[in-house]
């Protein structure tokens, strides 16, 4: 059996292994994903925990602990130590993960003190930090044998004023009353390197502690009457070894710490927990990716195995009329797909493994590159996947044959051409999921607002947002196919009597074959109206990302400088305060040195309130510029139309520059005080956050020189989070003043450094540490989200290409062969080649040239309709700049240039076929039939 099997493939061997290629192309789709799903879930995960580490100044995988024991039942430093060592040792038998530092701090409550050198009634604990030799470097040091010796931080030095050598006398409660207790500080510690792990609680926020070894700490323990002992425990972990496997697990472990132990803390699970919400949307978002190109493999493979089945349904009614069964046929055919299907399995794995890392690869659609993609390995749920898949494919394949293992020979006269007409065109399937389709649509359109907001919180994705645009599409491609119909009947009908003969065969076989002939025409229209929609859809999706980046940042690179406060409080109680300003001096060097070609200072200041008549804004958007430096240096990103503004940006800073107290005033502040060019108003600041909260210093009035929408670095929204994690959405109102004014009424403040870059140079001509638009459009693109979508959507479009080139070969090479008794009697009967010919020509501009025109057409349409509303997903935020679709012609190009060429091919192949033709040998084909 096994070998009539074998035999059976190797006679039709170019058909099945195009239907080989058709299953591993599938299983390799479908193990594709849960390698993708882990690799994009590490690299979240990562990307979380470095957001984290950057945005809290932290590390971002800490458990701690923080409390008091009794000192009745820990007697000495040592015992606390290791009780808190403990807690250490249990949290990582259940957190499998290596320590990466642990900072322990033990302290007695203290007392009041007073220096040697004048410092009176100061506070300060006395503390035992075990890693401060280690991990803290001595600026100054000092000796003194008679008294106890301390360590304290520069910062302690700073804030009491305090030398090394100095003596504390620090006042402490023995049980009688107070005793005095003398302390010399023998060195002032700076920590070595203030970005190590183990300084997650640095010495700046120990600043009233004074540090002492471990013996006088014990020591120090016997003169207190106090009953407790404070400590710290702050352990920090690997993060890199919290992936997808694991983070579940840890995150129950963690919650049952935290149920056991009131004390306990930690930093993680607030990561796991908006981890476990994304990965809840990649997961959506992959299968909803999937699911279009998973369909169009299925249609590629029911094409060639019903062009098999078709071929081979002979031999199963032969099979039958000698005694098989309907079962034992259906084995045999269980075989013959399930060999196609292992060895598609084995294959599969293999190319879903090399398909996964080049999708991984991409940093923009149809962009491949050498990054590193070491989150992206193989996992062993691609095996589950892949059987999975393999026994999807054999189902699919074998099913049918049951179908056609009929008892009766005689029920093969009914005919193979099938002329009833189909149950989706009967119930207007066609026009009930169009209409489905543009409902979906309506109502989607109708919920952006909601929607965006939905994917700012971070809550799962609609999928069906995402497939509603495959469901157009085939509902579109079945509506071209029963136009398509109409069109070959009403053609007929008109121009009937006007036929050559070849012409009336022609006709004659597209009316009985068009149900049957549907189903090529479905497969082309979903083909390319996928391929062009895939294509868009990226290229919409990244151009708008770095179009708005471009514009937020304003200009090429922006260096935040370090400006030192100086804040003095005066004998009658005031506050006074100043800024020292870097020497700018530099920046203007790289204009000299080639590096830049502009370079200015941009004060921003987000606490400005603005007034005019009855009206009021409060924390609005200040800029101060120099407008000469700042046109040379700053850029303002239009849109696709130009339309951000109703003339060119440089003529609101000439006006600027005409004015020393004028300013430009964006549209929506224009609005909301109801403000015109040439009004005034009147804008204030605040005192630095450092010496108040809420105190304005000094106004300035100014005239309004000019209205604008866009304006460089100006986002017109924000988004606010609450405690509850809902987000609101906020206008921000901008103010642009000249940086002269500013300074000479609000004195001295912080400024970025604007920079230009010469052609050619990059950021780390100059820096290391600058935020430039090309950083930012790097890291969204590495983003998990973006690469998903980019590494599927070119999949999707180069498995298009190749499905539809080989699918649409192959089915006009079998349809010829299948119709070689046909050509030969036409042959026979007086019909030249060049008629035959003109013949087939005339059903593939019915059959092929108008569902590939349709499918275009639906694709673009299907662009115009829905990339507007999937790009919520990837740009859910309002901006000033809106969303703008973008259709490459290269892609356009290449996708017809592909098409073209297989419709060549195959007309050369057509065309050798026919010449090739025997007429005796397809007569004779024909008696033996």
């Amino acid at each position: 059996m096994f070998g009539f099997v074998i035999n059976k493939l190797k006679n039709r061997k170019w058909l099945n292994l195009c239907l080989l290629m058709g299953v591993a192309l599938f299983i390799a789709l479908f193990v594709c994903h849960p390698m993708f799903e882990k690799g994009a879930g590490n690299q979240i995960l990562d990307r979380l925990f470095t957001d984290h580490a950057t945005q809290q100044s932290e590390f971002p995988a800490r458990m701690s602990r923080e409390g008091t024991y009794a000192v009745a039942d820990y007697p000495d430093s040592q015992s606390v130590l290791d009780r808190l060592s403990g807690y250490e040792k249990k949290w990582t038998e259940y957190v499998d993960i290596n320590k990466v530092s642990s900072q322990q701090l033990i302290t007695l409550s203290g007392g009041r003190a007073d220096t040697e050198f004048g410092g009176l009634n100061h506070y300060f604990t006395i503390g035992y930090l075990p890693g401060l030799s280690e991990y803290a470097d001595v600026v100054k040091s000092q000796t003194d044998t008679a008294t106890f010796e301390c360590s304290i931080s520069e910062k302690t030095m700073d804030h009491y004023g305090l030398v090394a050598g100095e003596k504390i006398y620090l006042h402490v409660p023995d049980g009688s009353g107070k005793k005095e207790i003398s302390f010399v500080i023998s060195q002032i510690c700076r920590e070595k390197d203030i970005n190590d792990p183990y300084w997650t609680k640095t010495l700046s926020d120990m600043g009233d502690v004074i540090f002492v070894s471990q013996d006088v700490f014990d020591e120090m323990m016997q003169y207190y009457s106090e009953d407790n002992i404070s400590y710290s425990d702050f352990l920090m972990l690997d993060y890199r070894q919290i992936n997808t496997e694991n983070a579940s697990l840890y995150d129950g472990y963690m919650e049952q710490f935290k149920e056991a132990d009131k004390l306990y803390n930690d930093n993680i699970r607030d990561t796991l927990e908006r981890f476990f919400t994304q990965q809840k949307t990649i997961k959506l978002m992959l299968w909803a990716l999937e699911l279009p190109c998973l369909v169009l493999l299925i249609l590629f493979i029911r094409m060639i195995s019903a062009q098999i089945l078709s071929l081979e349904e002979n031999d199963i009614l032969v099979l039958r009329s000698r005694g098989a069964t309907k079962l034992q046929v259906f084995i045999l055919y269980l075989q013959q797909s399930g060999i196609i299907a292992f060895a598609g399995c084995v294959l599969g794995i293999v190319l879903g493994y090399i398909m996964c890392r080049a999708a991984a690869s991409t940093d923009g659609f149809l962009r491949f590159t050498a990054k590193d993609i070491g989150t992206y390995r193989f996992v062993w749920q691609m095996l589950v996947y892949a059987v999975a898949a393999a026994v999807i494919m054999v189902l699919f394949i074998t099913v049918p044959v049951w179908k056609k293992s009929k008892d009766a020979i005689s029920e093969h006269s009914r005919g193979r051409i099938s002329k009833k007409k189909p149950l989706w065109e009967k119930c207007f399937i066609d026009v009930i999921l169009l209409a489905l389709s543009a409902y979906l649509l309506y109502n989607y359109n109708k919920q952006k607002s909601t929607l965006a907001i939905s994917v700012l919180e971070n809550r799962s994705i609609d999928p069906v947002m995402i497939l509603d645009n495959s469901l157009f599409i085939f509902a579109a491609a079945l509506l071209c196919v029963r136009l398509t119909g109409l069109i070959i009947l009403l053609v007929d009908r008109l121009f009937k009597k006007h036929f050559s003969p070849a012409m009336y065969a022609s006709f004659l076989q597209l009316k009985r074959t068009r149900y049957n002939q549907g189903f090529l025409a479905v497969f082309l229209i979903m083909t390319v109206a996928g391929g062009i929609f895939d294509a868009n859809m990226a290229r919409t999706m990244n151009s708008n990302m770095e179009k708005r980046i471009v514009y937020n940042v304003g200009c090429d690179a922006i260096y935040n400088e370090d400006f030192r406060l100086r804040i003095q409080k005066n004998k009658d109680g005031s506050v006074s305060w100043m800024y020292d300003e870097p020497d700018f001096g530099k920046y203007e060097s790289l204009k000299n040195e080639g590096i830049c070609d502009g370079v200015t200072r941009v004060l921003e200041d987000e606490r400005v309130d603005i007034s005019a008549g009855s009206g009021s804004i409060s924390d609005a958007y200040l800029m101060a510029i120099n407008t000469k430096e700042f046109g040379e240096t700053a850029k303002l990103q239009s849109d696709q139309n130009d339309d951000i503004n109703d003339a060119h940006w440089f003529n609101y800073l000439n006006e600027l520059a005409k004015e020393p107290d004028g300013v430009i005033i964006s549209s929506n502040l224009a609005k909301a005080l109801g403000l015109k060019v040439g009004d005034s108003l009147n804008y204030s600041r605040y005192v630095p956050e450092a010496v108040d909260d809420d105190q304005i210093y000094a106004s300035e009035n100014a005239k309004v020189c000019a209205i604008v929408k866009g304006f460089p670095g100006y986002e017109r929204y924000t988004y606010e989070t609450d405690a509850d994690k809902n987000v609101t959405e906020q206008e921000k109102y901008m103010i642009v003043a000249n940086y002269a004014t500013v300074v000479e009424k609000f004195g001295m403040t912080p400024y970025s450094v604007w920079m230009n870059l010469s052609k050619g140079k990059t950021v780390d001509d100059i820096y290391k540490n600058l935020t430039s638009a090309q950083q930012l459009i790097d890291e969204n693109k590495n983003s998990a989200t973006v690469q998903i979508t980019n590494g599927m959507f070119t999949l999707s479009f180069i498995l298009s290409l190749i499905v539809c080139s080989v699918g649409f070969l192959l089915y006009w090479v079998m349809t010829l062969k299948q119709r070689e008794l046909q050509f030969g009697i036409y042959r026979a009967m007086g019909m030249r080649m060049r008629e035959v010919k003109a013949m087939l020509l005339n059903e593939q501009i019915f059959l092929s040239f108008l569902p590939l025109l349709a499918g275009a057409g639906i694709g673009i349409t299907a662009t115009a309709m829905f990339v507007r509303l999937i790009s919520i997903i990837y740009l859910p935020q309002k901006h000033n700049i809106g969303v703008n679709v973008y259709i490459y012609q290269s892609d356009m190009l290449e996708l017809a240039g592909v098409l073209f060429v297989a419709v060549a091919v195959c007309y050369v192949v057509i065309s050798r076929l026919l010449k090739s033709m025997k007429i005796a040998q397809a007569l004779r084909l024909g008696e033996d039939s």
